[in-house]
């Protein structure tokens, strides 16, 4: 009888926490403009441009996730069907197109994706480096075979009134731009520090991220996002010169 009480009291414990997660997920996308008008949208569109001046007009292709992304002038290209990338004009030496052909659209939509099939959620509470705030987190893992790199983890850090993303923790593990032995970076810390609503939707307008240590390590603001345009295929094929990404995530 204990041992059946016993189970019993886990299985409740683990209930309740499950439904604890689903209610902070479903108040953080509602906070950010709800769930269906960002799933039912033909792409999501936004021009990013980073602190070294790198900067690409990014288009998503919602569902499958197929995207392409441009420089301005065009002299740089990438583009990913979902299973090849493939670029023009990538400089030598720079991280692998494929990792970053999604990287900035997975960090400006977490809000959403936690909502990807796959992934697994854990309630806590926790700081952002010396923000006094205590905030709701998300830790976020995946299963086995989920993307290319699903032994990465992202915390989410969730503001406790308003409910919106105020910025997350998160680790890399694509292989290809990591040293022989090593199996993650450290742990760096992303800090969402301006928004706009587009079509109803939270987005950001720029992020900093930082060591976790508090020294900056990079930014990226954001611009021109649409939900709006429809997806256009012939844009994921570059041409004869178009070379595929044979790294190792």
């Amino acid at each position: 009888m204990k041992i059946r009480l016993f189970g019993a009291l886990i299985a409740l414990a683990a209930s309740t926490a499950q439904a604890d997660v689903e209610t902070l997920v479903g108040e953080m996308i509602d906070a950010h403009g709800g769930y269906e008008r960002w799933a039912s949208a033909p792409s999501i569109t936004f021009v990013d441009e980073w602190e070294d001046g790198r900067g690409f007009h990014t288009t998503v292709e919602q569902g499958s996730r197929r995207a392409y992304l441009e420089a301005e002038g065009g002299n740089v290209r990438v583009a990913w069907d979902g299973t090849t990338c493939t670029s023009v004009g990538w400089p030598e030496g720079g991280a692998p197109p494929r990792f970053l052909v999604l990287l900035n659209w997975y960090f400006v939509n977490l809000p959403w994706v936690v909502r990807d099939p796959g992934v697994a959620l854990e309630e806590g509470t926790g700081r952002l480096l010396d923000d006094p705030t205590e905030y709701h987190t998300l830790h976020m893992t995946f299963e086995e075979g989920v993307g290319d790199t699903p032994d990465d983890w992202y915390e989410l850090y969730i503001h406790p009134e308003t409910k919106q993303l105020a910025g997350c923790r998160y680790t890399v593990t694509y292989r290809a731009l990591l040293p022989e032995g090593v199996e993650s970076t450290p742990p760096h810390v992303l800090l969402f520090d301006g928004w706009t609503t587009v079509d109803g939707l939270l987005v950001p307008t720029h992020f900093t991220i930082r060591e976790e240590n508090g020294d900056p390590y990079s930014s990226a603001g954001f611009s021109g996002w649409s939900f709006r345009e429809p997806f256009d295929e012939s844009k994921l094929d570059l041409g004869p010169g178009a070379a595929a990404d044979t790294s190792t995530p």
